[in-house]
């Protein structure tokens, strides 16, 4: 159920986005404990001019997760570190233009393959 989406400025080379998706997964699947089936992988660009941070135009990165909630704080903060390290490797993007988040839902909130998911730790 995990659904990242990674947005830049720009498309990145479908060569980094194959990369990016199989770190995302890996990462992913060893601090949380799930199959790399449930990782979905999502790569949106904007043109230039469009992004901004500070109010000042920049090529602002994004890298966001939606996951079942019920994970635990270390769990989360080791799987945003980790995201961080790789993503801002792979991009090049600046420390002061990327930002990275989890929003966490209820497992009843969403369904793959046809099943409401089950909690964390249930299934």
């Amino acid at each position: 159920m995990p659904l990242y989406t990674a947005i830049t400025q720009e498309p990145l080379p479908d060569e980094t986005k194959a990369r990016i998706a199989k770190e995302i997964t890996r990462i992913h699947t060893t601090v949380m404990k799930v199959p790399n089936s449930f990782v979905h992988v999502i790569f949106l660009s904007y043109p230039k001019g469009s992004g901004y941070s500070a109010g000042q135009e920049g090529p602002t990165a994004v890298l966001n997760c939606v996951l079942r909630s019920g994970h635990t704080p270390e769990e989360k903060t080791d799987l945003l570190k980790q995201l961080w390290a790789m993503f801002q490797g792979r991009t090049g993007i600046a420390t002061d233009q990327l930002v990275i988040s989890l929003q966490e839902i209820p497992a009843s909130n969403a369904m793959e393959m046809g099943q409401i998911m089950p909690a964390v730790g249930h299934g």
